[in-house]
Parts: structure tokens; sequence; C-alpha cells
């Protein structure tokens, strides 16, 4: 069986495979793709409303990955102020996979999960910022301990996580305004 090799966005060879679906694609195709996700994160939640840009310094890889495409997305339009401190108005890097991992565990085991107030990348599987890691050769670090039950589902089916993500979405969104900052 011969199968393809190329980027189904342009077509060209050397190929990066994300887990959820069954389409390939290159660096250049790879790396649009997750800052076009994060662009409309930002836009649909207003996380960004200053001229300048409060970023969580965790020297975690996602701290790497949200300053390289806050940096591709603003230019020189907006400034970006590395802090050490989180308030109101700091993004904190994360992404998908730790945000689930967190919000399930508090529902299966009876607490309150506190949410951050601002995250970047909470739309981003890890896998994908270790591949936007190695392509723009940034450092990596270590990789999260996952959860079992939902690396097990998502084996399974495609595309849960992004769906659990919409689902702990939708059930905050139905909560009264005074228990929506602790689900």
């Amino acid at each position: 069986m011969v199968t393809n090799t190329n980027c189904d966005g342009c077509g060209r060879t050397n190929t990066n495979k994300v887990s959820y679906t069954k389409k390939r694609y290159c660096n250049k195709c790879f790396l649009k793709l997750v800052e076009k996700r994060v662009r409309k994160d930002l836009r649909i939640n207003k996380k960004i409303t200053k001229k300048t840009i409060e970023l969580l310094n965790d020297d975690s890889k996602e701290f790497r990955v949200a300053k390289q495409l806050l940096k591709n997305i603003f230019g020189s339009h907006k400034t970006i102020k590395e802090v050490k401190k989180l308030t109101k108005e700091t993004l904190t890097p994360t992404n998908l996979d730790r945000e689930i991992k967190l919000q399930l565990e508090s529902y299966l085991n009876n607490k309150k999960y506190q949410k951050k107030t601002l995250c970047i990348l909470d739309n981003v599987l890890e896998e994908e910022i270790i591949t936007f890691c190695r392509i723009k050769k940034l450092a990596i670090g270590k990789k999260e301990e996952k959860n079992k039950l939902i690396e097990n589902i998502e084996k399974k089916y495609h595309g849960t996580k992004f769906a659990l993500s919409k689902s702990f979405e939708k059930i905050t969104e139905n909560l009264p305004k005074k228990d929506q900052k602790n689900i």
C-alpha cells in the first residue's frame, strides 16, 4: 500500500503528522495551523486589550512557544513583557492536555477547579507544542504526565480532547456568574 507523505495543504514533502487527524502538514503549514488557532482564540475571547502584553515566564516550552507566537502575531504593535507574578491581566502559558487533565480530575474527585484568569495556548495540544519547538529549534524540556483515561479514549476516538474542552466550556457558560470562577 502506497501512502502519501506530502503536505495536505501545499503538497510539499517533509511532513508532520498530528494524532487527531489523518492530514499531514509541512513545517510552514503546521506553524500556520497553530498560529491561526491561537489568533482565533485571542480574538474571540478578547484576551488582549492593552498595548503591553504581560506573559507569565515559567520557563516552560509553553512560555517559549507563546512568546514566539505573540511576536509573530503582533510584531512591533504590542510590547511583550515577561513577568514572574500572576495578575488578572497576565497571560498564562498552558496547553490543552494540561487544562483537560486538571478539569477532568477535579470533576472526578468532586473538587472545584480554579481556572487561571487568562490562558494562552489552551487550545493547542502538548504534541503540537513539542512539534512547534522542534521546527523553531526551541528548548522542549520535559514532557508532562498524562491522564491515562483521556489518552486511552483519544487513541480510540480521535479529537476527544478538543470535544472535552468544548464541553467544559459549555458547562462553564451555563453556570451562574458567581460559580464560573470555581468550576
